[in-house]
């Protein structure tokens, strides 16, 4: 091999190297967001439900929180049912929703109730499957709340007013978590 041709193999393999990634690093996440995704990192809602359900509560088990989309909206959920043998049959989804309605789009914050649509129920099973993920045994995709839901909040989302809804959402979760505790 010429010493032309081994400097420019050396020269390839050091861009190549130069192109990867740092080692452990994971990958960049390509996909863009939604403009529904993006309002809700705007408000920092995922991180303002990550500690709730770490708490304890007397009366209640609590999962999540986990991110809900659809085509026209997208939310971030917790959800949570009464403690016991048959608190399974209803649970609670509390969330906040970037969708449109009537050609707006508005930032929601709501509970909706769900009863369990799964045609058997064994504790065991529905224990683990539970803390992932809420949609098995209520066959809901977890959407905004609608008439028939306790609305805690809706508004249009104005940019400049992100941090004022950001605090909003952070109020109504110290609110609702009060609620829990003195239940």
């Amino acid at each position: 091999m010429r010493a032309e041709d081994k400097k420019q193999r050396y020269e390839n393999i050091l861009n190549n190297i130069n192109r990867r990634r740092p080692f452990g690093r994971a990958k960049p996440d390509e996909k863009r967001l939604s403009p529904h995704d993006r309002i809700l990192d705007l408000i920092n809602a995922f991180d303002a439900f990550a500690e709730l359900p770490q708490a304890e509560y007397k009366h209640i088990l609590c999962y999540g929180p986990k991110a809900v989309r659809g085509q026209a909206w997208s939310g971030v959920v917790i959800w949570y049912h009464s403690k016991g043998y048959h608190g399974y049959q209803n649970l609670h989804l509390l969330g906040v929703w970037a969708h449109y309605r009537e050609g707006e789009l508005l930032l929601s914050i709501g509970i909706r109730q769900l009863s369990y649509r799964a045609p058997v129920y064994d504790p065991g099973v529905y224990r683990v499957a539970i803390q992932n993920n809420f949609r098995i045994y209520y066959d809901d995709d977890g959407h905004a709340p609608g008439e028939e839901d306790r609305l805690l909040f809706r508004a249009r989302f104005v940019l400049k007013n992100r941090l004022s809804h950001r605090q909003t959402l952070v109020k109504i979760l110290q609110k609702w978590r009060q609620e829990i505790d003195a239940s």
